[in-house]
């Protein structure tokens, strides 16, 4: 069980190492050089947290509503006693890293000013916090207002790019237990890819999905391409394949390292989610079928994901292989109108040594209850 007194302390003292190593740890990966090493490899188990779709300033949510749920968090190192079941109950529910799993904000409102500030106090309080990002967070290619990518809506991708690559840095700094690499998309604009370590535990971080593209504009864009509107509709996309095949080569050879798997869409998402617009030729099986592929290199693996607003533990057979996919209940909250709407998470107990031990489902309102299980067999959509 941790101390979370002295965590804080302890963090801090590993900051100026941490500050050191961060010019390393952010540095482009290297095809095949592997993930990144921790200073520690503790196997006391310890507690990632895992949430989804927290969108302030959008369905009634608003930032101090958000901010609240984010001191609930805390407080589960602090005052609010919860224990995982494993091991007789004797290991306690207290976040070391939490996982946003997208849709970080409203449309096109994703940025370090308007959203930090929600996620600030738990790094003060010595917890980790990384984000990936959802389709909220990210411009498509039409949206309801017209074609997208926009100068505007392009504006607001690089906006929540950096968004992302800062919690990576701010963590990097917090702990000397986490380190970050990051993989840049394969053309001039689009998502960077993550590949972090947290105290023996790696996690990929993949935005909105696996094959979310990248893309550019015609020289002199936006002045030189459908003015009147923007610039909007002038982008064209790339493939994924490049900055994927980056982020496998560099995963860890060894198949008995926890592997933690975070993007936006579940894999028991409907397929219009997972358009990349053609370029990469594949099908929406196959895509699915490559990021399981690249889990069940694992042992001790899962899917990390969000936008369902509801929790859910899916259960993939890949070649007789049962790969486990989570999906986050809703963060977001209506406004405090129904305060069980919000403010959910799912714990997750895991350990270098011994893995993924236990994921339980604290929602908003209660502290006891356990999440849905379906076991999907020969298809991926949700039934």
């Amino acid at each position: 069980m941790s101390d979370r007194s002295n965590r804080p302390i302890r963090w801090a003292i590993g900051s100026a190492i941490a500050l050191s190593l961060s010019a390393l740890a952010c540095a482009p990966a290297t095809p095949g050089s592997g993930p990144p090493t921790t200073i520690s490899h503790d196997s006391e188990p310890f507690t990632i947290v895992l949430i989804g779709d927290s969108e302030p300033r959008m369905r009634g949510n608003t930032n101090a509503e958000l901010a609240a749920y984010v001191q609930n968090l805390i407080s589960y190192g602090t005052d609010t006693e919860e224990y995982f079941d494993s091991d007789g109950g004797s290991h306690r529910i207290d976040p070391e890293l939490v996982i946003l799993a997208g849709d970080i904000s409203a449309d096109r409102s994703t940025s370090i000013a308007n959203d930090m500030g929600i996620w600030q106090p738990l790094y003060d309080s010595g917890i980790g916090f990384i984000a990936t990002f959802g389709n909220h967070d990210w411009e498509p290619k039409d949206f309801s207002d017209g074609p997208g990518y926009s100068l505007a809506g392009h504006l607001a991708n690089e906006d929540t790019r950096a968004f992302v690559a800062e919690t990576q840095r701010r963590s990097a700094l917090a702990s000397p237990h986490f380190t970050y690499r990051s993989f840049e998309p394969t053309s001039a604009h689009g998502p960077d890819t993550y590949l972090s370590t947290y105290r023996g535990v790696d996690i990929a971080s993949l935005n909105t999905f696996l094959y979310q593209p990248s893309y550019f504009y015609p020289e002199g864009w936006p002045l030189s391409c459908n003015l009147l509107l923007g610039g909007a509709g002038c982008q064209r996309f790339v493939s994924a394949e490049g900055q994927i095949g980056a982020l496998e080569a560099a995963l860890s050879s060894d198949t008995s390292r926890p592997t933690l798997f975070v993007q936006h869409y579940p894999l028991t998402t409907g397929q219009s989610w997972w358009s990349d617009y053609e370029t990469s030729g594949t099908t929406v099986t196959e895509k699915k079928q490559r990021l399981l592929s690249m889990m069940g290199r694992f042992d001790e693996v899962a899917l990390l994901a969000g936008h369902n607003h509801v929790s859910g533990h899916f259960v993939h057979d890949v070649g007789g292989r049962l790969l486990d996919e989570y999906v986050a209940p809703y963060f977001g909250g209506n406004n405090g109108e129904d305060l069980t709407s919000g403010g959910g998470f799912l714990a997750l107990l895991v350990s270098p040594t011994d893995g993924i031990i236990e994921v339980k489902e604290i929602p908003a309102g209660t502290a006891d209850t356990t999440v849905a299980t379906a076991t999907l067999v020969g298809t991926y959509e949700r039934t």
